[in-house]
């Protein structure tokens, strides 16, 4: 899977860009987001959010093309609500995208351009995802009241704009904000100290970070780790 830059001036409707080629998804962390995906015969989908990273085969015939929609703004770009996009895929009317991956993705891209304006995220969601990503490991009901909502109101509205429950969405953004940290400190040379990430990251011990890893990836972080640090030697002798 290659990763690509998000232009600048989508920034802030796509969260990230990428571009699957031959017979297998790498492992990696879900992602609790909605993709606008464009298949290799040129049709487009929508893909639901991951609690559990995805597993099987990509579709046969050439490159998928994943465009990954900042969580809050599908209704806005392609009016419907998040928690109607199957973790499986529907497929969206808006014709088809033909020909090499460049010209494919930049019509997606065009196709969210021209969607922009009418784009609105739901504020009151907007600020409870900032405070989980700022600290993951909250109650539900502390979110709710940095939002101005009870549980049941933040449930129904965060449903309908991200498309999980507020508590699975923390979830995964623990296994990020995880992960990222791991990431860090290999990056300074540094062994990950998993205690001290996993209270950082909202879990409340080694064990608790571990069982969500393999609740959601099926391997533990380690694994993640020397994925990524092969991919990396591989490119680099290429």
């Amino acid at each position: 899977m290659t990763a690509l830059p998000v232009p600048a001036d989508l920034a802030h409707l796509v969260a990230g860009i990428w571009v699957l080629d031959g017979d297998v998804v790498p492992r990696g962390l879900p992602q609790p987001t909605v993709d606008l995906l464009v298949m290799p015969g040129g049709m487009c989908r929508l893909a639901g959010p991951e609690t559990r990273a995805r597993q099987g085969a990509p579709p046969r015939g050439g490159s998928l093309i994943g465009v990954r929609l900042r969580p809050g703004t599908v209704t806005g770009l392609f009016g419907v609500a998040a928690d109607e996009v199957p973790l499986v895929g529907m497929p969206i009317e808006v014709g088809q995208l033909d020909g090499s991956v460049t010209r494919r993705l930049a019509g997606a891209l065009a196709l969210v351009r021209e969607r922009a304006g009418r784009c609105r995220v739901d504020e009151r969601v907007r600020i409870v995802l900032a405070a989980m990503h700022a600290a993951p490991g909250a109650p539900v009901d502390r979110y709710a009241a940095q939002a101005g909502l009870s549980e049941r109101q933040l449930r129904r509205r965060f449903g309908v704009a991200v498309g999980l429950r507020p508590k699975s969405y923390a979830r995964v953004v623990r296994l990020h904000h995880a992960l990222a940290a791991a990431h860090a400190a290999v990056a300074k040379g540094e062994r990950p100290n998993w205690a001290a990430i996993a209270v950082r990251s909202g879990c409340y011990d080694q064990s608790h970070l571990l069982a969500e890893f393999r609740y959601a990836v099926g391997v533990p972080p380690t694994t993640l780790l020397s994925d990524v640090r092969s991919l990396q030697a591989s490119t680099s002798r290429g």
